[in-house]
């Protein structure tokens, strides 16, 4: 493994030294690339333009995400910025210099990528959505070949982006970027075939939830009966971070698992939730179904930036923020689905009876 690593640190540093001036671009990849923007983006803009979609988007990133945080409990994956600190590999020999970042110092083991992996299930999902409606609208052969070979190149590109991004930042090694984008389209292919979140009821979204966090929770307290520090990661980047502010438990396994959890607990009860019944049953006869989607769609992205902004739970809490960060998740998706269209609604229903 040391060979390996070894390599993966001369990527990086070959990358910060040769395109140190594309710097911005990386990180601005790493930024844009990060799961809560699935949430807090994609899946209220697929949302409201195809429904099913948009549900089966956010199965895939939480059931993806989920699988991430179980192999790198298992897999012990070092990252390059503390590995090439520790490691004896060099001997006397002068190690590579390689450059940290805000973004660098993540606290959960290193391997798989959980960038690479999240955007490849994700984004596999969306282009495999985009193709499947395009297509059926189309049945010119060279244009379906075009739109085809279109989306699947930009698809792989954003791939290609989002691993060298991760590795210029030394945040992960080379093998464990790819290993993560071929795990993500597993997971999102092996999803896509399953029809039963479709059909899911409450009852099934709190049972799945109340599953991925009991499983998660399993396996830390069986590798903590075994000896196994599940957190030694976390004190690893304490120990190698070169600026202690950059450290957040934001970053931690533990903070995904409350994350995701809360998510898909909040798209259960968004669901199946009364406002959003009742929103489903409303007609309007002066409006287009498209404009009243794109009310709704501005509202929620305004919304729930402003929510992002206002409301971040304390770092340095302890339980209270796994705590707030599950209550926060599960509110995006609740008010994506049934707050902000019942709200839309009202205030459209009463404009339309004051106007009368």
């Amino acid at each position: 493994m040391d060979l390996l690593h070894s390599s993966g640190v001369s990527s990086t540093h070959y990358l910060q030294t040769h395109f140190s001036h594309s710097q911005g671009y990386f990180l601005s990849v790493s930024m844009a690339t990060d799961l809560r923007n699935t949430f807090f983006l994609f899946f209220p803009i697929w949302f409201h333009v195809q429904q099913a979609e948009a549900i089966k988007l956010v199965w895939v990133a939480v059931v993806g995400d989920w699988v991430n945080l179980m192999l790198k409990w298992l897999l012990f994956g070092e990252r390059p910025y503390w590995w090439v600190q520790e490691t004896y590999y060099y001997g006397n020999s002068s190690q590579p210099m390689i450059e940290q970042f805000p973004m660098t110092c993540e606290t959960g083991p290193g391997s798989p990528s959980g960038h690479a992996m999240g955007t490849a299930a994700v984004y596999y999902t969306m282009m495999s959505s985009l193709l499947s409606t395009v297509l059926k609208k189309d049945r010119h052969q060279i244009r379906r070949w075009c739109m085809r070979v279109s989306l699947w190149t930009l698809f792989w590109c954003v791939q290609v982006c989002v691993c060298l991004s991760r590795v210029f930042v030394a945040a992960h090694f080379p093998h464990q970027v790819i290993t993560g984008v071929a795990i993500g389209i597993l997971v999102a292919e092996s999803l896509s075939r399953t029809q039963q979140f479709y059909e899911a009821g409450l009852r099934s979204y709190l049972l799945t939830s109340l599953l991925l966090l009991s499983l998660a929770l399993l396996l830390y307290l069986c590798l903590q009966l075994v000896g196994v520090d599940v957190l030694w990661s976390v004190e690893k980047a304490r120990c190698w971070c070169r600026r202690a502010e950059w450290v957040s438990v934001d970053t931690s396994p533990l903070a995904s698992l409350f994350r995701n959890t809360g998510t898909l607990l909040g798209l259960g009860l968004g669901l199946h939730y009364p406002l959003h019944a009742h929103t489903n049953r409303v007609v309007f006869a002066r409006m287009s179904e498209g404009i009243y989607r794109l009310i709704c769609l501005c509202a929620t992205l305004v919304l729930l930036q402003l929510f992002d902004f206002a409301f971040r739970p304390p770092v340095h809490s302890g339980a209270l923020f796994y705590l707030l960060s599950f209550c926060k998740s599960a509110t995006v998706p609740l008010a994506t689905v049934a707050v902000v269209p019942y709200c839309v609604t009202a205030a459209l229903t009463y404009t339309g009876e004051t106007l009368l």
